[in-house]
């Protein structure tokens, strides 16, 4: 491990940038003409999926790459992005169950708020942020999408199918919250009081969207495909599986790095070369990824995510030595492998949240089987009720079962 130059390199990495020795920018620095905080108008397209957020009572917070702002009394080209607050009204106007009629603009139409969306925004500036800048959003106004070429196609094409999944997804109740969550990393459906058991039970990596979710797709067409045409054609497809789900969930912190671990492999594969050992995977993905994403460093899923796989990976081998031998072999793997990531996740948890959760070993051991188990029934649900909706009831009751059971185990972790 200490000859390892890959590990050791992201080892330093880690060092410089969570020390501060080493400041984290943004690769796009927002640049104005305009005295910032005096910008009321912001036009550009968003970059990213909104997602839930406490600050500013109720708000989704998501990316917007910039072209044009201005001031009350000028206006001014503009390059970079920014972070948004949304309000909950507008992002949510489209959303079933969920219709603001306060969103609509003066010309009626109301923007759909997803990746690729080109908006005119009233805007305040937000004075405490982080390592960078942020504006509250007062209203939206919907200029179309970015551009007229294929990739904009696709992201309009994106936003409605994630929208009518969100529609079949809110039909089958609770069930569909969460495994809208699961699917997507969209909480809007999710029962708070189920979130906040998650969290308080150790289980908040269960809602990330990560390799789980992306080994679930990626085995099914892996599957067929070796089956339909032989390794490389399996393996291909179980590539372009992954990455249509990334595509389509949006990029996370846990997710991508589950995607970049596929990339790699699927490459290596492909040369046939030698498969890296678990460690080298890992430390190479988390030097990819800063280099990529450099915001997602401070990220609290990208901080459990990789802490919790590199915990595995060198501690999981020395759990499965303390633990006794009468224990079952899966059992006492199960054991090692939560232990040893709960030991790794431990300062970042005390670090964000203040306290530790050491429940989630036990807990996990009931958790990631039924919510694996979920995951598959809620995939094979959606594809029987895409080719037969009127089967969409009796599969919404099965999954409701199942989201009950999850919920009875999650409460009881949670010791709430």
């Amino acid at each position: 491990m200490v000859k390892n130059p890959l590990f050791l390199s992201a080892g330093i990495l880690a060092f410089l940038f969570y020390s501060g020795i080493v400041p984290v920018k943004k690769c796009r620095t927002f640049h104005s003409l305009l005295d910032k905080t005096q910008i009321r108008t912001l036009e550009g397209w968003v970059s990213s999926n909104p997602v839930k957020s406490p600050l500013f009572g109720s708000s989704y917070k998501t990316g917007f790459v910039l072209f044009r702002a201005a001031s009350e009394t000028a206006v001014s080209e503009a390059s970079g992005d920014v972070t948004l607050y949304i309000p909950e009204a507008i992002v949510e106007s489209f959303y079933p169950g969920k219709l603001y009629s306060r969103a609509k603009t003066d010309d009626g139409k109301i923007p759909l708020i997803e990746s690729g969306a080109r908006l005119r925004l009233s805007v305040e500036k937000i004075k405490k942020t982080e390592f960078e800048d942020s504006y509250l959003v007062k209203e939206a106004f919907g200029l179309g999408w970015e551009g007229n070429s294929l990739l904009s196609r696709l992201y309009r094409f994106r936003a409605v199918c994630r929208l009518q999944f969100k529609r079949l997804m809110y039909s089958w109740g609770k069930a569909g919250g969460l495994l809208l969550a699961l699917l997507t990393g969209s909480r809007e459906y999710t029962e708070k009081s189920i979130s906040d058991a998650f969290r308080n039970s150790g289980l908040s990596h269960i809602l990330a969207l990560s390799g789980m979710h992306l080994g679930l797709f990626g085995a099914v067409a892996c599957f067929f495909g070796r089956k339909a045409g032989g390794r490389n054609f399996g393996d291909a497809l179980q590539l372009c599986a992954v990455s249509f789900f990334v595509f389509f969930a949006g990029i996370s912190p846990s997710l991508f790095r589950a995607f970049l671990a596929a990339l790699i492999l699927y490459l290596n594969s492909l040369f046939r070369m030698n498969r890296p050992d678990a460690l080298t995977l890992l430390s190479l993905c988390f030097i990819l990824h800063i280099l990529i994403f450099s915001n997602h460093i401070f990220e609290p899923a990208f901080m459990f995510s990789y802490a919790s796989l590199g915990g595995i990976i060198i501690f999981g081998k020395v759990f499965r030595k303390v633990y006794p031998v009468f224990i079952p072999h899966r059992l006492r793997l199960s054991l090692s492998d939560s232990t040893a990531a709960q030991l790794a996740t431990a300062p970042v948890s005390i670090k964000l949240f203040g306290t530790l959760m050491p429940q989630g070993i036990i807990a996990s051991l009931f958790l990631a089987p039924l919510v694996f188990l979920f995951l598959y029934t809620g995939l094979f649900g959606i594809i029987i009720c895409l080719i037969l909706p009127f089967l969409s009831p009796p599969i919404s009751a099965i999954m409701n079962g199942l989201y009950l059971l999850i919920s009875t185990f999650v409460l009881f972790f949670s010791f709430r």
